[in-house]
């Protein structure tokens, strides 16, 4: 952050009738901004404080609007610091200097009412930065102002406040505002997380517009469908390698993100190969210069045992050097019997900060998750629909075998992100990661029923294991300058994608071959038999792309993104079977496929002096395609593109943001059967898909006591070309209308103050249970909730329940013998200190 006055007011106010942020089928409406209250001054006078510990910035407001002072601080010296708690009834002198301990701040008085923060000796020779002013008038253009101040400062790759993210990385690959992007994007912040008591990645999504997780009982992989479309994940801007590696997919853990960003609609653009949909993007938890110490106790459903902490801080009384160590043990049953849910995680993380101008950050982690199959094959007739006999399946049946059922699987990674500005006009960014992963599987499944009564199912085995080594390396050039009246933010850059994998799967019989299993009365001890040949697949991936893209501001408020990226894209698969009895290996079945594309988007956005700001855009996509034709012509890359149209609204009062778009999306090179050799595995590159919907969300904190997120999307996915029985049908977990709203409230004056409670409601509504569209999976309405408790502002207690009135559902459905159920009610208590 450069030099240059910048001042700031937040302003007292008190928690009254403020607009409501409504979900509905259509629309997310209704926001007034709060009023206000003249500040009193009291500067010896004792006053009641109730301020927990949180960043020094939130602090402050809180405290100016409970001493009625003034405070004016140089911006840097709040910037990136967390205060402590103060509570009680004190004078305002005695309680900031409670707040400021540990910031390495003190303060003066500039008559009775203001009070001006400077840094404690020290820290004299700390970078300072413009004025930021935090007062207690009642001055509604000076909150405005203030909130404005807040959104400019706002990390891009940061927690958020609150459930509001204003910036984002994501997007444009620069620190750019969301309401500047001519896209769709939804951030997850790290509040919401907590409130929710997520658990994994697919939980965040819950309440996000435009994404499906897979909301079924699965404790291996979260695999997030976005507008449609399977959608490939990223750590930090870089590839995690997730679909090329059979049931090797590493899971990342969401107590180590700061955020979770949603980019909808097309983005090969920045990232090279991917789905039309679109991505998910996971930040990962960095160093702070502020003090952070977190310990947290869980227990809860299915005997889950968890302990974890978030350990950051500086090393130096300078902040040259920062760190994070964030880590987590779990041991847990599931809802399925027999399968397991345990985690080690650790990651840690510094930074090296010798100018205001130049940074470094390592990041590194480490997993091993030791787990059950907990998803299993069930048949539709007996979850979706009962059986012949009117009976259902239990949602805690496992198929398997207790003693053939391991899901073990490791992994570790380190990277790196630099940073150096050299002027007002030039900066350079770089990023690396190196990722590897090992897995041991092994399990038993069910593969429909065997008897006209529908109460023995037929099962087989599976052994399967491999490892994954993984390099992304992203590296830009960006420049702000301007031409004439047009002012540019224009990067170029070049990323590159190293992904080798190892694969080994082999299937077998159980028992006498069926294996048979009573689904109803299930009695387990049946040999699994050796698995005699195994599949054996080598494979490496490459893609090297360059880039670039230029943000033009056309006015103030008008503002025109185009970019272009051209990839090239290799693989080479080597296969062979192997016959374990006679050790004899096939000769090895190669095929390499070499693939290039070029992609671009044009995007113009116009922010209106109300916080309105429509935009429309057209993006396109590639994802290269393995596979030959009949005549031996290797198949180009499927084909995306998307317009999109939509509005953003971020009021100039109210912290809160808003989007609604309209999308129509293609995904054209898609295989269907070859009508010249019918009878034949041969497919030809004429298929299409297309998915076109409305998607709205919003994020809204009315005060520091209430937020409120809400989503509804309306998708119809349909297959629109093809020469197979498919045609003219929707492909299937795509449910056409989703819809969620939560509320969380937490009482901050009174006998109550420290409670808190949280509500919310989903909707998923009906999908198709397989690719002909034979059959349904019927609509479902869930309730969440939360209840919490600050004490003393260090400990927190909280109880978070999923699916609260425990509904029996089916989450989704493969085909007629593969339907997965979703979770059962699932509650959890937590404490957390905080020191």
């Amino acid at each position: 952050m450069n030099g240059g006055d910048m001042t700031e007011r937040l302003k007292t106010r008190r928690t009254g009738v403020c607009g409501a942020l409504l979900m509905a089928t259509t629309a997310l409406t209704g926001i007034m901004a709060p009023t206000s209250v003249l500040a009193q001054t009291a500067a010896s006078a004792q006053r009641k404080f109730n301020i927990p510990a949180q960043p020094l910035r939130e602090a402050l407001l809180i405290f100016g609007q409970q001493s009625g002072l003034q405070v004016t601080a140089q911006g840097p010296l709040v910037e990136g610091r967390t205060s402590s708690a103060v509570s009680g009834d004190l004078p305002p002198a005695e309680a900031l200097r409670r707040l400021l301990t540990g910031t390495g701040l003190t303060f003066r008085f500039d008559g009775a009412d203001a009070v001006r923060l400077e840094p404690v000796p020290q820290t004299a020779g700390a970078i300072q930065l413009g004025p930021v002013r935090v007062e207690g008038d009642g001055n509604r253009n000076s909150e405005a102002a203030s909130l404005a101040q807040w959104r400019d400062e706002e990390s891009p790759t940061g927690p958020g406040r609150g459930y509001v993210a204003s910036r984002s990385m994501a997007g444009t690959k620069t620190n750019t505002p969301l309401i500047e992007t001519p896209q769709s994007i939804a951030v997850i912040t790290r509040d919401q997380m907590e409130d929710r008591g997520v658990k994994n990645l697919s939980d965040a999504f819950a309440y996000t517009a435009g994404v499906i997780g897979d909301n079924v009982v699965e404790g291996r992989y979260d695999k997030p469908v976005i507008r449609g479309f399977s959608a490939r994940q990223y750590l930090d801007g870089l590839y995690l390698n997730y679909y090329a590696s059979g049931y090797l997919m590493p899971r990342v853990e969401t107590y180590g993100l700061e955020r979770a960003e949603i980019l909808r609609g097309p983005s090969s653009v920045l990232y090279g190969a991917n789905a039309p949909g679109g991505m998910v993007n996971m930040v990962s938890k960095r160093p702070t210069a502020d003090p952070l110490r977190e310990i947290n106790l869980q227990y809860g459903s299915y005997d889950r045992k968890q302990a974890s902490f978030d350990l950051g801080g500086a090393v130096d009384e300078n902040n040259i050097v920062t760190y994070r160590l964030t880590g987590l043990w779990r041991k847990s049953d599931t809802q399925t019997d027999y399968a397991k849910d345990d985690r080690i995680f650790i990651a840690p993380a510094v930074t090296f900060r010798p100018s205001a101008d130049t940074s470094l950050t390592l990041l590194a982690h480490y997993q091993h998750d030791k787990q059950g199959t907990a998803i299993n094959f069930l048949p539709s007739q007996g979850t979706v629909t009962p059986t012949v006999s009117g009976r259902r399946i239990s949602t805690s049946f496992f198929t398997g075998e207790p003693s053939f059922n391991a899901f073990d699987r490791e992994d570790y990674g380190i990277g790196y992100e630099f940073e150096h500005r050299f002027n007002d006009t030039f900066k350079v960014r770089q990023s690396a990661r190196y990722m590897h992963a090992d897995l041991s599987y092994t399990g038993v499944y069910a593969a429909g029923w065997n008897d006209a009564a529908q109460t023995q199912l037929r099962r087989g085995s599976l052994s399967a294991g491999g490892s994954l080594d993984t390099i992304g390396l992203d590296t830009n050039a960006e420049a702000k300058f301007a031409t004439g009246p047009v002012r540019h933010t224009v990067i170029v850059g070049i990323d590159y994608q190293h992904g080798s994998f190892d694969d080994r799967q082999g299937y077998g019989t159980v028992g006498t071959g069926l294996g048979l299993i009573d689904a109803f009365d299930p009695v387990y001890g049946a040999t699994v038999n050796p698995i005699s040949t195994y599949t054996l697949v080598d494979q490496s991936q490459r893609q090297l792309g360059v880039y670039f893209q230029d943000q033009m501001k056309l006015t103030e408020r008008l503002t025109f993104v185009a970019g272009g990226r051209q990839d090239w894209a290799r693989s080479s698969t080597d296969s062979k079977r192997r016959t374990v009895s006679t050790g004899v290996t096939t000769t090895p079945t190669n095929v390499s496929i070499d693939q290039q594309k070029f992609t671009y988007r044009f995007g113009l956005v116009y922010e209106t002096p109300s916080g309105l700001a429509p935009y429309i855009s057209y993006s396109t996509s590639f994802q290269p395609q393995a596979g030959a034709s009949a005549e031996g012509t290797p198949f180009v890359p499927t084909t995306g593109k998307q317009i999109e149209v939509g509005v953003k609204y971020q009021p100039t009062g109210v912290d809160g943001f808003v989007t609604a778009s309209l999308y129509d999306l293609r995904q054209q090179n898609v295989l269907t059967s070859d009508p010249s050799h019918p009878g034949t595995s041969y497919q030809i590159q004429t298929g299409e898909v297309r998915s076109r919907g409305f998607e709205i969300d919003g994020t809204l904190n009315l005060s520091d006591s209430f937020k409120t997120l809400a989503a509804y999307t309306f998708a119809d996915t349909e297959v629109t070309r093809s020469n197979g029985t498919d045609l003219g049908k929707t492909p299937i977990n795509r449910p056409r209308h989703v819809g969620s709203l939560w509320g969380d409230y937490t009482q901050r004056t009174g006998w109550a103050s420290g409670l808190g409670l949280g509500l919310g409601v989903r909707y998923v509504g009906k999908s198709y249970g397989d690719a002909l569209n034979t059959f349904e999976v019927p609509e479902v309405w869930l309730a969440d909730a939360a209840l919490h408790y600050t004490l003393d502002q260090r400990w927190r207690f909280s109880i978070t329940a999923t699916n609260l009135l425990d509904k029996k559902y089916v989450g989704q459905c493969g085909s007629a013998t593969t339907c997965y159920y979703g979770y059962r009610r699932s509650v959890i208590g937590t404490a957390t200190y905080r020191f």
